[in-house]
């Protein structure tokens, strides 16, 4: 049931005078009878959403319809309370939470040295290829044929380690047609843990500087019984006991659910989803000489979970409603940042609960403030659709992005419109052809000093961002693009001005403008360079509220809302 309904229920239990009513709402806060009109009708909102996305939804609507916002937030035994009121206090994203943690595919497919890639690898990879028919690769072998390529000339290139480790046929991991179970769960394991480790061990350069896998071998293996380890959940399983596991899950499934085989999804929730993931986390961990880790540790590395803490969320609660009281009052002045700490804290370490001063909106903040914002991408190989989905979408928790562009030149394009009305079959079928491109094979294309102009009325939300076009480190940016805002996108900025004047042909941004003029001689007539926006910008009104506004695994978007008058 509806976490909204169930809380409705209990309060209504409580003594109350006869005129309270509470109306119980469950669904997207993100939806359209949640806009603006919805919010409007409140003194105050109070916020205990377990998302990202929708807290900086949620922020930017309050910001946008003037209602004061009491956010919260627990992890475990830490939490904290706010009062976010437009032009007074910090908002959401004056201090963005930390985006969760990526890691590069060839870290997870070849060479990994954390548990965390082992799970990745069990969860992302190995399930969703066994279970929810998704053909993706468990070995990249182009890694080694790149790490060749730059030891070797063109000649010996073509004898690269990575062209003699082909890719393991399609029907590997796929059961065959009267094959038992038990016989392809065994297959399962040959292949992954042994077969595959081998075509790794055979690319030799990915082991000059690391410490090269061992297959595992389940003919070897004494094989205990498989309940009984999944009874030890806060016990690390041994090998052997992983392997009983893994084959034990395998054929269970296939065996009591295969109406689901080829459309399941990983659930933390589910019994068999984690004991697979554990074990094969935990081989996977075997091979490679890292740490294993128990079901218990996987469920929450896996489901990006941190265990709730009773005491911390009825301590958070209680700070909400005190610092609503002296909102609905008047009183922004005594209103406070409370902190609930898992050590005593403070200037003489005492005190587990913590009170400051509200900080005042912070100038660089591109939600509240405006502040600069600069995109960073290698523009040759990040796509339209990358563009969309990863940065505006996930990154920056756009909803109904409309990206309109310009570049140094002066000539300009639209990528999406996020209101559908105004989409015609033309604008839909140009928008459907830009997702594949990269940026600068774009009729008009994006290099440096390129101008993203994005805008999202469902969030009176409009944000300009800088474009910089640099070949990124995978390690260090393994998303494929690097944001950031405020003093630090002016300091990019100064960088690439500064290298720009030290280039003799005019810098950057003028080759990548010869570039362009190039480029679109060549591309179809019917592409309008000349574009010119359907619907005028955000007006001067609106933009005190909008202009300034813009983290696992998505998390689920159905949340509560609890309506009282």
């Amino acid at each position: 049931r509806s976490k909204a309904e169930v809380a409705c229920e209990s309060v209504m239990d409580f003594p109350h005078d006869e005129s309270l009513h509470i109306n119980a709402q469950h669904g997207n806060i993100k939806e359209e009878r949640f806009g603006f009109d919805f919010f409007k009708q409140f003194n105050i909102v109070l916020n205990a959403l377990d998302n990202v996305d929708a807290r900086r939804h949620v922020n930017r609507v309050c910001l946008a319809t003037g209602v004061p916002l009491i956010e919260s937030g627990t992890q475990g035994y830490i939490g904290q309370v706010r009062a976010i009121v437009k032009g007074k206090s910090k908002c959401f994203e004056c201090d963005p939470p930390a985006p969760p943690k990526s890691y590069p595919v060839c870290t997870i497919r070849n060479h990994p040295d954390k548990p965390v890639h082992c799970i990745a690898w069990a969860k992302e990879l190995l399930f969703k290829k066994i279970f929810g028919g998704e053909d993706t690769d468990l070995v990249d072998t182009t890694e080694a044929q790149d790490k060749q390529e730059e030891a070797v000339d063109a000649s010996a290139a073509a004898e690269a380690p990575g062209d003699a480790a082909p890719a393991s046929a399609p029907s590997a991991l796929t059961r065959l047609e009267g094959e038992s179970a038990a016989s392809f769960a065994r297959r399962v394991f040959n292949s992954v843990y042994a077969a595959d480790v081998e075509r790794l061990l055979s690319m030799d350069a990915l082991w000059k500087e690391r410490t090269p896998p061992t297959p595992l071998r389940l003919e070897a293996m004494a094989l205990p019984d498989a309940e009984s380890a999944k009874q030890e959940e806060t016990k690390v399983w041994s090998v052997e006991q992983s392997a009983a596991v893994l084959l034990h899950t395998i054929e269970t499934v296939l065996t009591q659910r295969s109406a689901e085989v080829g459309a399941l999804s990983f659930d933390k929730d589910d019994a068999d989803a984690l004991d697979f993931v554990t074990a094969a986390s935990n081989l996977r961990s075997a091979v490679f000489d890292i740490p294993r880790k128990s079901r218990w540790d996987v469920k929450e590395i896996a489901g990006n979970i941190v265990p709730a803490i009773a005491t911390t969320n009825a301590i958070i609660a209680g700070f909400i409603v005190l610092e609503a009281f002296k909102l609905l009052r008047g009183a922004l002045d005594e209103c406070r940042y409370c902190v609930c700490n898992r050590l005593p804290s403070g200037k003489k370490r005492d005190t587990l609960l913590t009170a400051s001063r509200l900080d005042a909106p912070s100038g660089d903040c591109y939600v509240c403030a405006g502040g600069a914002s600069v995109l960073t991408v290698d523009c040759s190989r990040f796509t339209v659709t990358q563009l969309l989905e990863e940065v505006i979408k996930k990154h920056l928790s756009f909803s109904k992005p409309t990206v309109d562009y310009s570049t140094v030149d002066g000539r300009d394009d639209q990528l999406c419109e996020g209101i559908a009305d105004e989409v015609d079959e033309h604008d839909a079928a140009k928008f459907a052809r830009y997702l594949p491109l990269a940026l600068d094979k774009l009729p008009v294309p994006v290099g440096s000093g390129t101008t993203l102009d994005v805008e999202d009325t469902s969030q009176s939300l409009r944000v300009q961002m800088q474009v910089l076009n640099s070949v990124l480190d995978e390690e260090a940016f393994p998303t494929g693009f690097h944001f950031v805002q405020g003093a630090k996108a002016a300091a990019a900025l100064s960088s690439t001005a500064a290298e720009e004047e030290t280039q003799p042909d005019g810098g950057a941004g003028a080759a990548d403008v010869a570039e362009a003029d190039d480029e679109v001689q060549i591309v179809d007539g019917d592409a309008a360079p000349g574009h010119v926006r359907k619907r005028p910008r955000l007006d001067d009104a609106a933009k005190g509220a909008a202009l300034p506004s813009a983290s696992a695994a998505a998390a689920s978007q159905d949340d509560d809302c609890i309506q009282i008058d």
